[in-house]
């Protein structure tokens, strides 16, 4: 059997993509896989540890396109024009559309686009809003993405949402649903206490999956950590994950206020500058609470993988998918800090047991990794 080349435009630092593309790569006598990434995303040593575990060859990287920049942007395009002659890849699967899905308007070889959330929930659909010098650049950047869309032997989004802004915005005709799914096997059987410090393993916690980037929202449940009783204060260590592309200014707010109410409240807390897949599945698995705020979302993993280990999970105020998240989660109203308190309080005493129940069975259903990546696939199989 000729093995099909696989070149995935990534981040190599990604839990999501490393999750999609490790699928494939572990198919030794099917697929050869390739990760591909720009220099605005340097692969750190443990990423490549991992990807060179999953036989993930790493490419680049490459400097990302730019128009202020002609003279590197045409050295990067001869690059990848040069890369995709040398590897000749099968197929190009770009994963979360920008930048990544800029590249493949400069090869003639079959390639999919996958979206992830904010890329076509927000960052797209925001180039017609600039004015001015920006506004024709991005107008000019929002023609070079559409043109990507409508070349793609296939689209994918991971919600229904996406889906439609595919359709409306891109003008892609059939985008299809394709979840990046949880590995809900791996996260029940997992038992690696010793993966979490002595003072996290002796202790209830409440956690926030999310990085500490502006979309994610954290100053909202940090804000609200004022508001809560001083049992609950006393009681709980707040964990929080800092992130790798974390903005330096948003952090060092929240750092502040969590260090004031450290001070004033007397609160018990943690920030992980970055945590491995085994050890996050581990502080869910700990966790009394999981909670999640983010201004815009696609279909979050963090949240499958709370409701696969079988967590109270409160969400925000956003269009999610109702066949996953219906009932089967605490979801807030409204972005206010008042609401957001009442629901940890009631999530902390009386969270209901169905709703978990409900939880576990939705995402075993509707957010399985192996039976979205069997979609993914097929589609392989079907380009020639």
């Amino acid at each position: 059997m000729t093995k099909k080349k696989i070149l995935y435009i990534a981040d190599g630092n990604s839990f999501h993509d490393i999750k999609w593309i490790k699928y494939f790569s572990k198919q030794t006598e099917k697929y050869k896989c390739y990760i591909l990434t720009d220099s605005s995303s340097l692969i750190s040593e443990s990423s490549k540890l991992i990807l060179k575990q999953h036989q993930i060859e790493i490419l680049g990287p490459i400097n990302p396109i730019s128009i202020s920049k002609p003279l590197k942007t045409i050295q990067s395009i001869i690059k990848f024009k040069l890369l995709i002659k040398e590897i000749n890849p099968n197929i190009i699967h770009v994963l979360f559309a920008t930048p990544n899905a800029l590249w493949v308007n400069f090869t003639n070889n079959p390639y999919i686009v996958s979206t992830r959330g904010s890329d076509i929930l927000n960052v797209i659909p925001d180039l017609l809003k600039t004015n001015g010098i920006r506004g024709f650049y991005d107008r000019f950047l929002f023609r070079k993405f559409k043109i990507a869309f409508s070349k793609a032997q296939y689209v994918t989004g991971t919600s229904y949402k996406q889906i439609e802004k595919l359709k409306q915005d891109m003008g892609v005709r059939n985008p299809v649903l394709v979840r990046t799914g949880v590995e809900i096997n791996k996260i029940n059987l997992l038992e690696k206490e010793e993966l979490l410090e002595l003072s996290i393993r002796n202790t209830p916690t409440i956690l926030s999956p999310r990085f500490m980037n502006p979309i994610y929202n954290i100053d909202l449940q940090v804000d609200t950590i004022y508001l809560l009783s001083k049992v609950i204060i006393d009681k709980y260590t707040f964990i929080f994950i800092k992130g790798r592309t974390c903005e330096n200014k948003y952090y060092q707010k929240i750092k502040e206020k969590l260090e004031d109410l450290e001070k004033n409240r007397n609160l018990k807390y943690k920030i992980y500058d970055f945590v491995d897949q085994e050890t996050l599945w581990m502080l869910l698995k700990k966790t009394s609470l999981c909670i999640m705020t983010p201004i815009s979302d696609g279909t979050p993993n963090s949240a499958l993988e709370a409701m696969a280990a079988r967590k109270p999970l409160i969400i925000p105020a956003l269009e999610y998918d109702k066949d996953l998240f219906e009932k089967s989660c605490f979801q807030l109203s409204s972005f206010s800090k008042l609401e957001l308190k009442s629901k940890i309080e009631q999530a902390l005493e009386s969270y209901p047991l169905e709703m978990i129940e409900l939880g576990y069975k939705k995402v075993t259903e509707f957010g399985d990794n192996a039976i979205e990546m069997s979609k993914i696939e097929a589609f392989y199989k079907s380009i020639k």
